[in-house]
C-alpha cells in the first residue's frame, strides 16, 4: 500500500492485540520513505485519542472537576492499590465483605477487572453487582449485600478518579465511547485521518473494539482483517468471539486460507480430534506416532520437572534441535518450574526464559538495596527492613562475608528508636566492618544521617536517583543494574504522580506496594530479547498464543492438573456474565460452568497444537506442588484418543 500504491502511511491504522504483536509488526513494517505508522493496540489507540482530544471530553463530561490540560492514566498496579486501600478500610471499619474469604488484594484485582470488563462490554458500572447477583443459582441476602458493597467501593473509586481526571482502562473506554466518538467534531477528524484499517486477530477483539471497527467500516477505503475461526482463547482478558462473528463477519468479503502454515498435517488432525473429544465427547482413534509422545506419569511434580529438563537436553544434544525450537507450556509457569528446568539446562550451557513471568521489583538485588536504604532513611514511614535485606545491602556496598554482614545487620536493626548504622565507636564494629571498609561505612552512615536531617524528604523517585548516584554506583555496576534502577525510578515517579493527587503520602504508599510484591515493568528491549534469542522458552498458554510465536517442539507440563480448566465463578466476578452476549434473564448454572470450562480447554489446546511444528511431548504427575492428588480432565482425553 505504501510503496506500490503510494498510500500515506499515516492514513493506515493497524490494530493489534498487545505489545508482543506490535514488536513483530514493527520489524515487518520498515518502509522506505514512509511517514508515521499508526501501529497500536485498541487501548493504546484510545489513550492517544483521549490525550489529543481531551478538550472535547472536558467540554462534554461534567464529572471531571480538575480541568488539567492533559489526562492522567492509571497503571493496573496503581488502580489495584487505590481500590485495595478503600476496600481494606471499609472492611476494618464498616464490616464490609463479612463471610468473604478472599484477601483484600485479590478482591481489589477482581473489582478493577470487573470495571474494565463492564466498560469493554458497554455495561453501566453501576449495574455490575446486580448483573452478577441476578445470574447466581442460589440467591442469598448475604451474597446480595457483598455485591452491593463491591458496587459502593467501585462507585466511590470511579467518582474520585473522574473528578481528578485520572483514568484506568475501563474509564478510558467509557470516556472514548461516551464523549469522544459521539462528538461530531471528533468524528469528522477521525474520518479524515483514517482511510485504511488493518486488524490482526479479530476473533480476540473485545466488544467495544468490535463496535469501533463496525463504526469505521462505512467510512474506510479499504479494510483488511486477519481472522482465525478456531480462536477465542482471549476470553480471559475480555474478548468475545461470538459477538465479533455476529457484528463483523457478514460485513466483509472472505478469503479462506485452507492450509496450515504452523504445523504438519498429522498435528492438525490430532488437534481437531482432541477438540472434538473435549467439546463434543466425540472420540476417534488416533494412530500412534513418534511425534506425539506421552511420557508416563510421575508421582511427584518435582520429579516431573527434572525429567522434563533432561528431555529438553536430549532434544538439543541428541536430536539436534536448537534451544529456540523448543517451548515449554505450563498452565502454572511458576518460579519453581522455571528454576528446576532452568538449573538443569544451565549445567550444560543452555538458558531458559519465562515469557509469562514478570519479576517483582524486590527480586532484583540492586533494586532491593535501593528499597532497603529507602526504609532506613524514612523511619517515619514505619517500614523496618528484614535482616536478610540489610545483610544483602551490606554485602553489596561493603563486600564483607555473609557471617559478618549478618551480625552487623542485627546490630543495625537493634538500634533505638529506629534502625540505623551504629557509630564507628560501637563495640566490635571495626572488626565486623573490616579496616579497609571503614571509610565506605562512615560515608554511608553520614549520608543517611544527613538525609534524615533534611527539612523535607525527597519524592521517592528522586531519592532512588540520589542513592544510585551518590552511594551505590561503582565500576562493578552492570548494565542490567542500571536498567533495573531506571525502571524502579520510572515506576516510582508514575505511581507518586498519580497517588499524590488523592491527598495521600504517595512516597510511603509506593514503598508499601513494593514490599507487597509489585511487579517490575518490562521494557520493549527485554521483551524483544525474550522473543528473539536462542534459548528454550517457557510460557503459560495464553501468553504464548497472544505472542504469535510457534515452535518445532512443544512440551506440555502437568496435563493432569485442574489448572487447565479454571473456574469462571468466583466470589465477586464471573467472566461470562460480564460480557455483551450474556442474557440478563439467564441463570449461570453449574452445567454452564462445566460446558464453558470444556469449551475453553478445547479451544486452548487446539490453538496450542496448531503452533507445534513437529513434535508434541506431554508430562504429568500424580501429585500437585502442594501434595494434593491431581484430578484434571485433560490427561483423560489424551488417554481416550491415544489408547483406543
Amino acid at each position: 500500500m505504501v510503496e506500490k500504491l503510494k498510500v500515506p502511511s499515516e492514513k493506515i491504522l493497524i490494530l493489534l492485540l498487545n505489545r508482543t504483536q506490535s514488536l513483530e509488526w514493527r520489524t515487518r513494517t520498515v518502509l522506505e520513505g514512509s511517514g508515521a505508522i499508526l501501529r497500536t493496540s485498541y487501548y493504546g489507540f484510545i489513550q492517544e485519542e483521549i490525550k489529543t482530544y481531551y478538550p472535547i471530553i472536558l467540554k462534554n463530561c461534567n464529572e471531571i472537576e480538575k480541568k488539567d490540560i492533559k489526562p492522567v492514566f492509571l497503571t493496573f498496579e496503581a488502580a489495584q492499590f487505590l481500590v485495595s486501600i478503600v476496600l481494606e478500610w471499609r472492611r476494618q471499619n464498616k464490616g464490609y465483605f463479612s463471610g468473604v474469604t478472599s484477601f483484600s488484594d485479590r478482591l481489589a484485582i477482581d473489582m478493577t477487572s470487573n470495571l474494565v470488563r463492564a466498560a469493554i462490554s458497554d455495561i453501566p458500572y453501576n449495574e455490575i453487582g446486580k448483573r452478577l447477583y441476578e445470574a447466581l443459582e442460589k440467591k442469598e441476602e448475604t451474597k446480595k449485600q457483598v455485591f452491593r458493597e463491591a458496587d459502593d467501593i467501585i462507585t466511590a473509586y470511579r467518582k474520585r478518579c473522574m473528578e481528578l481526571g485520572i483514568f484506568d482502562f475501563g474509564m478510558a473506554v467509557e470516556l472514548y465511547n461516551k464523549y469522544l466518538i459521539t462528538d461530531e467534531t471528533y468524528r469528522e477528524q477521525l474520518f479524515k485521518r483514517i482511510d485504511h484499517l488493518i486488524v490482526d486477530n479479530i476473533e480476540e477483539c473485545v466488544p467495544t473494539e468490535v463496535d469501533f471497527i463496525d463504526f469505521l467500516l462505512p467510512h474506510l477505503k479499504t479494510c483488511l482483517m486477519g481472522y482465525n475461526h478456531e480462536g477465542g482463547y482471549g476470553e480471559a482478558f475480555g474478548s468475545n468471539h461470538e459477538y465479533m462473528k455476529q457484528k463483523l463477519l457478514g460485513r466483509i468479503e472472505t478469503v479462506e486460507l485452507n492450509k496450515s502454515f504452523t504445523c504438519k498435517d498429522y498435528m492438525y488432525e490430532f488437534s481437531d480430534m482432541l477438540f472434538d473429544a473435549i467439546e463434543n465427547g466425540s472420540f476417534k482413534r488416533c494412530e500412534p506416532r513418534k511425534e506425539i509422545e506421552r511420557v508416563m506419569p510421575f508421582e511427584l511434580r518435582s520429579e516431573m520437572l527434572e525429567k522434563a529438563g533432561e528431555k529438553i537436553l536430549y532434544l538439543i544434544e541428541d536430536e539436534g534441535y536448537n534451544p529456540s525450537d523448543i517451548v515449554v507450556i505450563s498452565n502454572y509457569a511458576d518460579p519453581v518450574s522455571e528454576f528446576v528446568i532452568g538449573r538443569c539446562l544451565e549445567k550444560h550451557g543452555y538458558e531458559l526464559k519465562n515469557l509469562a513471568r514478570k519479576s517483582r521489583i524486590i527480586d532484583n538485588p540492586f533494586s532491593q538495596a535501593l528499597i532497603t536504604l529507602a526504609q532506613l532513611c524514612h523511619p517515619s514511614y514505619g517500614f523496618v527492613p528484614g535482616r536478610d535485606d540489610v545483610r544483602a545491602l551490606l554485602r553489596m556496598v561493603l563486600k564483607i562475608d555473609p557471617v559478618r554482614s549478618s551480625v552487623l545487620a542485627g546490630e543495625i536493626l537493634a538500634q533505638k528508636p529506629f534502625a540505623e548504622f551504629p557509630d564507628i565507636e560501637f563495640p566490635g564494629l571495626v572488626e565486623r566492618v573490616g579496616y579497609y571498609n571503614i571509610e565506605k561505612y562512615e560515608y554511608i552512615r553520614n549520608w543517611i544521617k544527613e538525609y534524615k536531617e533534611l527539612e523535607k524528604p525527597l519524592d521517592i523517585n528522586e531519592f532512588f536517583q540520589k542513592v544510585f548516584l551518590e552511594v551505590l554506583i561503582s565500576t562493578e555496576v552492570s548494565q542490567k543494574d542500571i536498567l533495573e534502577t531506571k525502571k524502579l525510578i520510572d515506576s516510582a515517579k508514575s505511581f507518586v504522580d498519580v497517588v499524590s493527587r488523592f491527598n495521600r503520602n504517595a512516597n510511603k504508599d509506593f514503598l508499601d506496594v513494593v514490599r507487597r510484591g509489585i511487579k517490575s515493568g518490562e521494557s520493549i528491549f527485554e521483551l524483544e530479547e525474550k522473543l528473539s534469542g536462542n534459548f528454550v522458552l517457557m510460557s503459560t498458554p495464553v501468553a504464548y498464543l497472544a505472542s504469535s510465536l510457534k515452535s518445532k517442539v512443544t512440551i506440555l507440563l502437568s496435563i493432569s492438573s485442574s489448572h487447565w480448566t479454571p473456574r469462571s465463578i468466583k466470589e465477586i466476578t464471573n467472566i461470562h456474565v460480564l460480557t455483551k452476549t450474556w442474557d440478563v434473564k439467564d441463570i449461570y448454572t453449574e452445567e454452564m460452568e462445566e460446558k464453558n470450562q470444556k469449551h475453553y480447554l478445547a479451544v486452548l489446546i487446539r490453538s496450542l497444537f496448531k503452533r507445534c511444528g513437529e513434535k508434541l511431548i506431554t508430562f504429568e504427575s500424580a501429585l500437585s506442588a502442594n501434595g494434593y492428588e491431581n484430578d484434571g480432565i485433560l490427561a483423560d482425553y489424551f488417554d481416550e484418543i491415544l489408547s483406543q
